[in-house]
């Protein structure tokens, strides 16, 4: 790693970072992720009085903080914005960068004093992290908020269909045992794939000249993966789609650590690939 290579990663990751796009961006994932805990600490407080009135079990296991914040509930509409939005909330904060400096010229100053190896290097880590940021902020501190009224009390399985983490499910042993080594194992996932949805847009940015095609069309070719499962309904039995295996809450079919896995190598192959080897052989406007 050069000392020219360490700078430019330096100055990439301070624009990712401080522009107006990821600071907007990441309020309005804010937004969601607050929305999604007040409305389960609402709920939480509203299903203790119901038990309490009814003087029996109190069902301590059942209504858990793990059940409870936005990556292991589906009932709120926070949770509906945040997690089907994800794709398009990564990509906004750095994926429309190399668009905008390549049509500016900004690209050409650079790489005569770098190389384009190192600057799309830079570009892509820089783009990478800044999507994953800024869906791992709020899911962390949305898990504090949460914490904070609700008790994180271990989840049982006498209660599955309060959690709907059933036998099977990704990393279901783990929640059951060890629930907050799961929730630190689902904060690196969608952290990785938030990354990678904005890389997505940095590698659709080398084909594409509108810088709102930039950001929706990673967005659009997700959706096309998420409503792709309807073609497999009866056929076949596990998750594909990313909006819904980003969280622990089974929603339709159950989570495979291999379709995980292959979705997310293949994704990384594609950007990261494209990104290098396109990048790498461009010519410069």
């Amino acid at each position: 790693m050069t000392s020219t290579f360490k700078q430019l990663l330096k100055v990439e990751l301070a624009k990712a970072l401080k522009n107006k796009f990821f600071i907007t961006t990441l309020i309005i994932a804010l937004l969601f992720a607050l929305f999604s805990a007040w409305y389960m600490i609402d709920l939480y407080f509203y299903s203790l009085r119901g038990l309490s009135r009814m003087g029996g079990n109190q069902m301590i296991q059942a209504l858990s903080l793990f059940n409870h914040w936005i990556g292991g509930e589906a009932t709120s509409l926070g949770f509906t914005l945040f997690f089907t939005l994800m794709p398009l909330i990564a990509a906004l904060p750095y994926g429309w960068s190399y668009f905008i400096e390549n049509k500016s010229g900004y690209v050409k100053t650079v790489v005569t004093r770098s190389s384009k190896t190192e600057y799309f290097l830079a570009k892509y880590i820089a783009t990478f992290i800044s999507g994953g940021l800024v869906i791992l902020i709020p899911l962390l501190i949305n898990f504090i908020v949460v914490a904070c009224f609700i008790p994180a009390v271990t989840p049982s399985t006498m209660y599955t269909m309060y959690h709907s983490v059933y036998h099977g499910s990704l990393w279901s042993q783990s929640y059951y045992t060890n629930p907050v080594w799961f929730v630190i194992l689902y904060l690196i996932l969608d952290f990785i794939f938030a990354g990678l949805f904005a890389t997505m847009s940095l590698t659709v940015s080398l084909f594409v000249k509108n810088r709102i095609a930039v950001i929706l069309v990673p967005f659009f070719l997700i959706l096309v993966l998420h409503y792709s499962r309807t073609f497999l309904a009866y056929k076949y039995y596990y998750e594909i789609s990313p909006l819904n295996y980003l969280h622990s809450t089974i929603i339709e079919n159950p989570v495979n650590v291999w379709i995980v896995l292959g979705q997310g190598l293949l994704f990384f192959i594609l950007t990261f690939g494209l990104t290098m080897r396109l990048g790498g052989k461009r010519e410069l406007l």
